[in-house]
């Protein structure tokens, strides 16, 4: 029997139509106002914490951890002369195969939305008196829906609250700082992070379905906790 698409769980759902109601009444009512009320507080000690936080969320940051953790388990099973295809490899090379997925999965369809859809950064609103949209722009760093910064920060923290519980209060408190400081500094609107954000929940949601569906579950650890060679 098939097993329906944890996108079509009640819950995810009900979150996808409140985040479009909210990303709907950001664009309407919202936006312009919030990005006004933070230009001229820029210069503040604590917009400053936001502007130096904002660049971890650098997709090949993140890629690269990941890519480190596939790295580092081949090394060491390999420097333990054990087999490639031991339960304990196979559980740490499954859960950063997930988060480069995730991420890139993500991170795809974001460009291709930014591109479809072409909204004005916020900075086109003060240098131009105005923002709006440009269906189909080839230049997509103008285009500020959705927030490639709070995609990429969202699934890499998501996708490593997944594959290393202990530190899940540090991943979602580490994702929401950095894909609110996007807003903060000006380099996108409230409703860019929303759309960002869900795009990540939607990828993690997704994967983590498709890696555990034979029941193996991507907590590195497990691999840590088996015996050697297992």
């Amino acid at each position: 029997m098939t097993q329906r698409s944890p996108l079509l769980a009640p819950a995810f759902l009900i979150y996808t139509v409140l985040n479009a109601a909210a990303i709907v009444a950001l664009m309407l009512w919202g936006d312009d106002d919030i990005a006004r009320w933070f230009r001229p507080r820029r210069d503040t000690a604590w917009a400053a914490f936001f502007a130096a936080i904002t660049d971890f969320a650098s997709g090949w940051l993140w890629y690269s951890v990941a890519l480190t953790g596939l790295a580092g388990a081949y090394v060491r099973y390999r420097s333990q002369q054990l087999a490639l295809g031991t339960t304990a490899f196979t559980v740490r090379k499954r859960a950063w195969v997930f988060m480069i997925v995730a991420m890139a999965t993500s991170g795809i369809i974001g460009v291709a939305l930014k591109f479809a859809i072409g909204r004005d950064r916020p900075r086109f609103l003060f240098e131009d008196g105005g923002a709006t949209f440009h269906p189909f722009r080839m230049n997509t760093g103008d285009s500020s829906f959705p927030s490639g910064h709070a995609q990429s920060i969202t699934s890499a923290m998501l996708a490593l609250a997944l594959i290393y519980p202990p530190l899940r209060p540090v991943f979602i408190v580490v994702a929401a700082l950095i894909a609110a400081s996007r807003t903060i500094i000006g380099a996108h609107y409230a409703s860019d992070v929303l759309g960002g954000v869900w795009l990540a929940v939607a990828a993690v949601i997704f994967w983590r379905h498709r890696f555990e569906a034979n029941g193996e579950k991507l907590d590195l650890t497990l691999a840590r906790a088996r015996p050697p060679g297992s």
